[in-house]
């Protein structure tokens, strides 16, 4: 029995060796090539090799040979790379040098202006530009780098004072944006395809501060003068100063005798066109119609006054001239002279008969009953606005204290109180 039990599992084991050997060889015959196939020739295993290199990404661009040391960038990059920057460079290299000629040219044009007054203010006022000493002039040449300010590349000023009759006189050089290639381009555009649009030019505004009798205990002489607006005004430029000025709109246009036929007179009356415009201011501006703009004589704001007080008189006498970019004009001196001298003019001669300054008055009472019904009207409005919105919060409160029951009877009250105004309305109608 058990010789037949050992039996059994010998046969057992022989069968399981037998297997194994036979898995072995299935996996032999995957392993080893079969006779039946012969192996790849040479030629084929390279057209192989260059179908699975042309398949994989290639890289672009000349080789990389590089065997200099590190800091060596010229070695691994050309020009070529940055081709781009270098545009964007040129670009604001190009930006950069128009802003320093055309910051070099406005000063440039503000010197030669000053350089054209100079000799009058010199002549005509005893201090010239912004001296910290208060030295006279006296004797001595004013330069533009002692009395000419600038406040930015388009903006200049200069000062000047010690003069009777003239409190202080302010002169302020406005320059086109020649610093801002873009800004300077896109006006010029906007002007040339746009009549509303005025041409930017180079002009300087010159104010004449009267003392109008607060230097009467320095001498004997008194520089008081009745307040009027008068104006010499460029016809080409007078519809625009009209607009823009509050003060021209108070005056009233015309053509006058002695004067050229570009000029106008804007004035509250005619005996005050009359007593100011003098034979020397005459003479001056017959050959400046290239320059002269405006010469103002104004006790009135520019601006249309929103306020009682901004109505309250302030008398200056303002000239306004274009500045040719390329050469000095020969007539501004003998205009600035007269200029300054009708301020004297106006200290003795400007002193009207009453039915004129009742004129003159009743156009300032008119324009300050205007600006007071308006003023009233706003304050109107905001009592209402302040009565309207105490209802509502009132009404608010009492809604808040009803029931729902109460709330619906409050709001058909309502309801017919405004269907009865509206009939009322209608019926009125």
């Amino acid at each position: 029995m058990a010789q037949k039990y050992l039996g059994k599992i010998l046969g057992d084991e022989k069968k399981k060796a037998e297997s194994s050997i036979a898995s072995d060889d299935d996996f032999a015959d995957f392993a080893t090539p079969s006779p039946a196939t012969p192996p790849p020739a040479p030629e084929s295993a390279a057209a192989s090799s260059l179908t699975s290199i042309s398949a994989s990404p290639t890289p672009t661009g000349p080789p990389i040979k590089f065997d200099g040391p590190w800091y060596a960038l010229w070695e691994r990059h050309s020009l070529g790379e940055f081709q781009f920057e270098g545009y964007i460079l040129l670009l604001l290299l190009g930006v950069l040098g128009w802003h320093l000629w055309g910051t070099r040219r406005n000063r440039a044009i503000a010197k030669k202006f000053f350089g054209n007054i100079n000799p009058v203010l010199c002549q005509e006022f005893a201090y010239v530009g912004f001296d910290p000493y208060s030295q006279a002039n006296t004797g001595q040449v004013v330069t533009a780098d002692y009395a000419l300010k600038e406040n930015h590349p388009l903006e200049f000023i200069t000062y000047a004072s010690g003069r009777q009759n003239v409190a202080f006189m302010h002169t302020t050089i406005k320059l086109q944006r020649r610093s801002n290639p873009i800004t300077w381009f896109g006006e010029h555009l906007f002007a040339f395809f746009f009549e509303s649009i005025p041409t930017p030019t180079d002009n300087a505004t010159i104010t004449i501060s009267p003392f109008d009798g607060q230097d009467s205990g320095k001498s004997g002489l008194s520089s008081k003068y009745d307040s009027f607006v008068w104006a010499l005004v460029n016809k080409n430029h007078m519809k625009r100063w009209r607009e823009d000025r509050y003060d021209l709109s108070l005056t009233r246009t015309s053509d006058w005798d002695g004067l050229p036929n570009w000029l106008a007179v804007m004035s509250e009356s005619k005996e005050i066109g009359d007593t100011v415009l003098t034979k020397e201011l005459k003479e001056a501006v017959v050959d400046c119609q290239d320059i002269l703009e405006y010469l103002i004589v104004s006790d009135q704001p520019i601006d249309k006054p929103t306020t009682l007080a901004e109505t309250a008189p302030k008398k200056r006498v303002i000239l306004q001239v274009n500045i040719p970019s390329d050469t000095a004009p020969a007539t501004l001196p003998k205009l600035l002279q007269a200029f300054i001298r009708l301020v004297d003019h106006l200290a003795a001669v400007a002193h009207f008969r009453p039915e004129v300054l009742r004129k003159v008055k009743a156009v300032r009472e008119d324009e300050a009953k205007k600006l007071q019904k308006q003023v009233d009207e706003e304050k109107a409005e905001e009592r209402q606005l302040k009565r309207d919105e105490d209802k509502k919060i009132e009404r608010e409160k009492k809604l808040h204290g009803m029931s729902a029951k109460e709330q619906k009877k409050f709001l058909e009250k309502e309801r017919e109180k405004e269907t009865h105004k509206a009939m009322k309305r209608q019926t009125k109608k």
